[in-house]
Protein backbone atom coordinates (compact mmCIF):
# COMPACT_ATOMS: atom_id res chain seq x y z
CA UNK A 1 0.00 0.00 0.00
CA UNK A 2 0.96 3.52 -1.13
CA UNK A 3 1.73 5.68 2.47
CA UNK A 4 -0.88 8.81 2.32
CA UNK A 5 1.61 11.22 1.99
CA UNK A 6 2.97 9.73 -1.24
CA UNK A 7 -0.18 9.82 -2.72
CA UNK A 8 -0.28 13.49 -2.19
CA UNK A 9 3.42 13.96 -3.67
CA UNK A 10 1.73 12.28 -6.75
CA UNK A 11 -0.73 15.50 -7.13
CA UNK A 12 1.15 17.09 -9.55
CA UNK A 13 0.79 14.13 -11.52
CA UNK A 14 -2.80 13.47 -11.15
CA UNK A 15 -3.46 16.88 -12.49
CA UNK A 16 -1.37 16.10 -14.98
CA UNK A 17 -3.19 13.26 -15.98
CA UNK A 18 -6.48 14.94 -15.70
CA UNK A 19 -5.54 17.76 -18.30
CA UNK A 20 -4.85 15.21 -20.78
CA UNK A 21 -8.03 13.43 -20.17
CA UNK A 22 -9.85 16.67 -20.59
CA UNK A 23 -7.82 17.45 -23.65
CA UNK A 24 -8.47 14.27 -25.26
CA UNK A 25 -12.30 14.92 -23.94
CA UNK A 26 -12.33 18.16 -26.22
CA UNK A 27 -10.46 16.48 -29.42
CA UNK A 28 -7.17 16.66 -30.75
CA UNK A 29 -5.34 15.72 -33.27
CA UNK A 30 -3.80 12.15 -33.01
CA UNK A 31 -0.37 12.11 -31.07
CA UNK A 32 -1.08 15.30 -29.46
CA UNK A 33 -3.14 14.36 -26.77
CA UNK A 34 0.22 14.99 -24.24
CA UNK A 35 3.00 17.25 -24.24
CA UNK A 36 6.46 15.61 -24.10
CA UNK A 37 6.56 17.28 -20.22
CA UNK A 38 3.51 14.94 -19.19
CA UNK A 39 4.45 11.96 -20.56
CA UNK A 40 6.36 10.59 -16.92
CA UNK A 41 3.51 12.51 -14.46
CA UNK A 42 1.07 10.41 -16.66
CA UNK A 43 3.11 7.39 -16.65
CA UNK A 44 3.33 8.11 -12.55
CA UNK A 45 -0.43 8.68 -12.33
CA UNK A 46 -0.93 5.35 -13.90
CA UNK A 47 0.89 3.29 -11.89
CA UNK A 48 -0.50 4.67 -8.82
CA UNK A 49 -4.10 4.27 -9.75
CA UNK A 50 -3.19 0.80 -10.78
CA UNK A 51 -1.47 -0.16 -7.50
CA UNK A 52 -4.73 1.53 -5.38
CA UNK A 53 -6.92 -0.35 -7.89
CA UNK A 54 -5.02 -3.60 -7.18
CA UNK A 55 -5.01 -2.74 -3.48
CA UNK A 56 -8.72 -2.10 -3.42
CA UNK A 57 -9.58 -5.50 -5.28
CA UNK A 58 -7.29 -7.61 -2.37
CA UNK A 59 -9.22 -5.28 0.20
CA UNK A 60 -12.61 -6.06 -0.80
CA UNK A 61 -11.93 -9.73 -1.71
CA UNK A 62 -10.87 -10.05 2.27
CA UNK A 63 -13.49 -8.43 3.01
CA UNK A 64 -16.20 -10.07 1.16
CA UNK A 65 -14.89 -13.50 2.30
CA UNK A 66 -14.52 -12.40 6.07
CA UNK A 67 -18.34 -11.19 6.09
CA UNK A 68 -18.80 -15.25 4.58
CA UNK A 69 -17.05 -16.31 7.49
CA UNK A 70 -18.69 -13.94 9.83
CA UNK A 71 -22.12 -15.87 8.62
CA UNK A 72 -21.74 -19.12 8.89
CA UNK A 73 -22.86 -21.48 11.91
CA UNK A 74 -19.71 -22.80 12.53
CA UNK A 75 -18.34 -26.24 12.31
CA UNK A 76 -20.97 -29.17 11.85
CA UNK A 77 -19.41 -31.35 15.14
CA UNK A 78 -22.61 -33.26 15.92
CA UNK A 79 -22.95 -37.26 15.07
CA UNK A 80 -25.23 -38.57 13.21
Amino acid sequence: MIPKDDIEAFAPDLEAADRIVERTKRGVPPGREMMADEVLPFIRAYVLMRDLAANSAAFMAELHARELDGMGVGADTTER
